[in-house]
């Protein structure tokens, strides 16, 4: 009943702006062709293959690559440097056959940090076989961070060379751009925190473990299915709450969900009885039985403020009482505890949970790379929610999915909604600059005009695609599925800075194809527009 009173109300909205899209109508790239779906096809076909053919530029990149061999854990591995515009970074590779769909991607973070270089490369080792064992078929990367500190993998130089080696990842050697996945664990699940949200156009799920956010925004993962998972007594310290911010997560995810009534997919496990290790690589036994993890049922009543405080207390009480020679007070013993160790210490810290503070649990498959698996990304989704100042400014990428902003503008956010092709709403907010509306083939029927919507008026404007803008994409991008044939300026658009249409107004539609319930897509498990378009005017 919600869903088809929200397209009621989209039908409403439409059918009040219909006098604003018939008198004026705007021209963008009016200097070039107008092009049908059909020729818009060919285009994209043709800048598809010249692309994938462009040998200059397949060398150039085979030039940034390089391999050496290294000794690590007194084990030699081979380890390929990828370096680009003046900065470098290592990453471990496991090409596995493909899948019935091609090569799915998996880029992992290790953990460590500040554990020097030593420490560090251990580190990365061990993450080049952990979640490795579950991936069966795709290209599998252990990154190295670029360097020895705790925010190694989230450093300004980090995100470019992410950007590029996904670039390398689809032109070289094939992997599926929407089948690209994040997974990172401690210090890597700082990584993935920070990464996921800033990158989120890039991936098509992410898992983080036992990292701390950092005062992280979650709020352009609209289209990212993400994945928290945080042992129950892995606070790190007093300040830090490790686990109880993973947990705060699940309601500002469903918050989000519900607002916006889209989107957000996620999971928030909480391990009991774990700290900061745990299991997430597998969801099987050495004997080959499903093995799965125990988590809180209500990960939302874990980060109660009047619970938090007590019920760490009572775990110190329980580590002093049930771990020889425990240093009462100390969190950062507690949480790094394996409970494997002491079976006695485990019980004691379940039974607390179920008896003094009545959390439930249940048992569900923890493994991340079977989380991430399930989905795959959407490149032109119906609905961005982008917050300018959740971004990486050193990416030579201004998009995020099908919007454009320079790296100035850093403040404020957007909501763009199209629940059809050649249909926009824009919703900004507290910008400090202006933005852009790329449009992508995708997600565009350049025969015909596109219809849109904003605080300022209603506006229809028709679009000429640009061969030289798509293959400019094309390259900067490196992804066939993120690119645009047009750019329309926001202010341009509502200051009334666009070029007139030029043919006679008998030849503009009069009328417009509204949406049908069949016809909506469908990105989770709902698609509605509600409550925050109204409040739009």
């Amino acid at each position: 009943m919600k869903r088809l009173l929200g397209i009621g109300l989209l039908i409403i909205l439409m059918t009040m702006f219909l006098p604003a899209w018939a008198e004026t109508v705007y021209q963008v790239n009016g200097q070039l062709e107008p092009k049908t779906q059909a020729e818009m096809q060919q285009m994209m076909k043709a800048a598809e293959e010249a692309y994938f053919s462009d040998a200059a530029l397949a060398s150039k990149m085979k030039a940034e690559l390089r391999t050496e061999k290294m000794v690590i854990d007194n084990e030699e591995q081979t380890v390929h440097i990828l370096t680009h515009d003046g900065h470098s970074m290592k990453f471990m590779m496991d090409i596995k056959p493909p899948d019935e769909k091609g090569y799915p991607l998996y880029i992992t973070l290790h953990g460590g940090g500040g554990a020097g270089k030593e420490g560090n490369d251990h580190e990365w080792n061990t993450m080049f076989s952990y979640y490795s064992q579950s991936v069966n078929h795709g290209i599998y990367i252990a990154v190295r961070g670029i360097t020895d500190t705790w925010d190694m993998h989230f450093q300004r130089e980090s995100y470019p060379l992410y950007d590029r080696l996904i670039q390398v990842m689809i032109r070289l050697y094939q992997a599926d751009p929407n089948r690209v996945y994040l997974l990172g664990f401690s210090a890597g699940g700082d990584g993935v925190y920070q990464v996921a949200p800033r990158m989120a156009d890039r991936f098509a799920a992410a898992n983080m473990s036992s990292g701390h956010p950092n005062s992280i925004s979650l709020q352009n993962l609209a289209n990212l299915p993400f994945s928290i998972q945080a042992g129950v007594r892995d606070y790190l310290s007093e300040e830090a709450l490790r686990c109880v911010r993973a947990a705060e997560f699940e309601q500002v995810l469903s918050d989000y969900h519900d607002l916006y009534e889209y989107g957000y997919a996620h999971q928030v496990l909480i391990r009991v009885p774990s700290g900061h290790n745990f299991n997430d690589k597998t969801s099987v036994d050495t004997d080959g039985n499903e093995e799965l993890s125990e988590v809180l049922t209500d990960p939302t009543s874990y980060a109660n403020p009047t619970i938090v405080r007590p019920l760490l207390n009572r775990f110190l009480q329980i580590y002093a009482q049930k771990v020889q020679n425990a240093a009462e007070g100390n969190v950062m013993a507690l949480s790094y505890h394996e409970e494997e160790e002491d079976d006695a210490f485990s019980t004691e810290i379940r039974k607390t949970l179920a008896e003094e503070f009545l959390f439930d649990t249940m048992r569900v498959n923890g493994n991340a790379v079977d989380y991430v698996n399930r989905f795959t990304r959407n490149p032109a989704p119906p609905l961005i929610v982008w917050d300018l100042e959740t971004r990486a400014d050193s990416r030579k990428m201004n998009s995020f999915y099908w919007l454009s902003a320079d790296t100035s503008v850093n403040k404020g956010t957007i909501v763009a909604v199209s629940p059809e092709k050649n249909h926009i709403t824009l919703i900004p907010k507290g910008l400090n600059g202006d933005f852009s509306i790329l449009v992508n083939p995708m997600m565009t029927d350049v025969s015909r005009p596109i219809q849109i919507k904003t605080p300022e008026g209603t506006f229809l404007v028709r679009v000429n695609p640009s061969m030289e803008m798509l293959q400019k994409s094309l390259r900067l991008t490196g992804d066939p599925c993120l690119v645009w044939v047009a750019e329309i300026s926001y202010r341009d658009l509502i200051g009334g800075k666009l070029q007139p249409y030029v043919e006679k107004a008998t030849d503009v539609p009069q009328t417009v194809d509204l949406p049908q319930a069949a016809d909506l897509p469908q990105t989770g498990d709902s698609w509605t527009l509600t409550g925050w378009i109204l409040a739009a005017g």
